[in-house]
């Protein structure tokens, strides 16, 4: 399993726990499992199947007088990268074999309190599927932009602590360890410019800092409760930034603009709004404002762009028998943009989605339309269809389109429209 042990505040946590949970019977009261096969097939070009998979998925569970613990992984062979394949052998590397941990954590009671040790997911926000106060785990992109938050987010070491306070529920987290967003693999079937790194011809990166231990910590506040009628949260978090920043450093001895590689620090404040407005119909709204927010210049002398940013969020959801419809709209702007940054100073975001569940709850679908201004620049149009026919079986399908230009989030992956295909049994 891929995790990093184990730094030394998640090590007394950990210890600490481990003393309490001596005392219970570690063979779990709960735990299922799935085995299944996925498979993708690109629907233009050559080399059309892009996945021959594999896959094993567990989640275990116990409880105590005092505490509980909850263990969940998965298993993922990819037999597409055997033998005669088009990929790289950095991709082959990477997704040949792999597994990771989805969460695994001791908890413990402290009087109304609950603190909990180990690989956690932290989810902010009200957002569906768009990360505005949701900033705590970093993103797997191994599937590309498409893949749901609850399948790509990487689990991170920390301490966690919650404590309920009339009608409202307060949290701090300290992470013990800093992770970045996981680029696709250099030459594997995602890979595109969205991740692009500096050109050789013209850039030396001649060194990546250590963010281990005090260096890559962060920590975060959150409250959430009611105002009258009103849903209310507010967070804040101290981290860095989980996508590269390239600081200017001078000129190589060949001319070349030597560059460094960096995580910056920064601080992020928000809340977030949800409000029942009759008829069916909720109202979200979150707003999240980033200082010392950096961004690379390459036409800068030195350093990186130091920035504040703001991200902003409205949806309606609209409850219309058997599907929740929603829509919502999300800006990033750049407060202090310059001349020459690698970011745009506006960035909007529009998705329309509509959610249903059928026959008694065994078909799950999800429907979705999301593009960037203007519409026929980058456009994504997804379908997730997962139907359970008997308690034991477990289809999947999904069905990617896109459109757009290249240097586009969705409009990158033009001709490279996909179905996904899955069959698990459940245990």
């Amino acid at each position: 399993m891929s995790n990093r042990f184990l730094k030394p505040g998640l090590c007394a946590g950990l210890a600490l726990l481990t003393v309490d949970a001596a005392h219970a019977d570690l063979t779990p009261a709960y735990w299922d499992a799935e085995v299944g096969v996925a498979s993708a097939v690109r629907l233009h070009g050559d080399d059309r199947v892009t996945q021959k998979a594999l896959y094993f998925k567990a989640n275990l569970e116990d409880s105590w007088d005092s505490g509980y613990y909850k263990a969940r992984g998965r298993v993922r062979y990819d037999a597409r990268y055997e033998g005669n394949q088009p990929y790289s052998d950095e991709a082959r590397d990477d997704y040949r074999t792999s597994a990771d941990w989805r969460h695994l954590y001791w908890g413990h009671y402290l009087g109304d309190g609950e603190l909990t040790v180990g690989w956690q997911q932290v989810v902010w926000g009200r957002a569906d599927e768009l990360r505005v106060l949701d900033q705590v785990n970093p993103l797997d992109y191994r599937e590309g932009v498409t893949a749901l938050l609850e399948d790509s987010r990487i689990a991170l070491p920390m301490v966690r602590f919650t404590r309920p306070l009339g009608e409202w529920e307060l949290e701090g987290l300290l992470i013990t360890d800093f992770e970045e967003n996981r680029a696709p693999a250099s030459g594997s079937e995602f890979d595109s410019v969205l991740f692009g790194k500096p050109d050789p011809s013209y850039f030396v990166i001649d060194s990546t800092p250590d963010y281990a231990g005090d260096d890559g910590f962060s920590y975060g506040l959150s409250a959430n409760g009611r105002m009258g009628e009103v849903d209310v949260s507010v967070v804040a978090l101290n981290a860095r930034q989980q996508d590269p920043v390239y600081a200017v450093e001078g000129l190589a001895d060949d001319g070349r603009l030597r560059l460094e590689r960096q995580h910056p620090r920064y601080t992020m404040g928000g809340a977030g709004l949800a409000v029942d407005a009759g008829y069916s119909i909720v109202v979200r709204s979150e707003l999240a404002y980033f200082d010392d927010w950096r961004v690379t210049n390459p036409t800068r002398s030195q350093g990186a762009d130091k920035t504040r940013m703001v991200k902003a969020l409205l949806g309606v959801d609209y409850l219309l028998r058997d599907w929740m419809l929603s829509l919502q709209w999300q800006e990033q702007q750049v407060l202090d943009w310059q001349t020459g940054m690698l970011q745009d100073r506006r960035d909007h975001l529009f998705t329309v989605s509509a959610e249903g569940t059928h026959f008694q709850d065994q078909l799950k679908s999800r429907l979705v339309m999301a593009f960037t201004p203007p519409l026929r620049d980058d456009v994504l149009l997804q379908g997730i269809f997962t139907y359970k026919p008997v308690d034991w079986l477990k289809l999947g399908l999904e069905v990617d389109l896109f459109f757009g230009k290249s240097d586009r989030s969705f409009g990158a992956y033009d001709q490279r429209d996909q179905l996904r295909l899955s069959a698990g049994y459940l245990f």
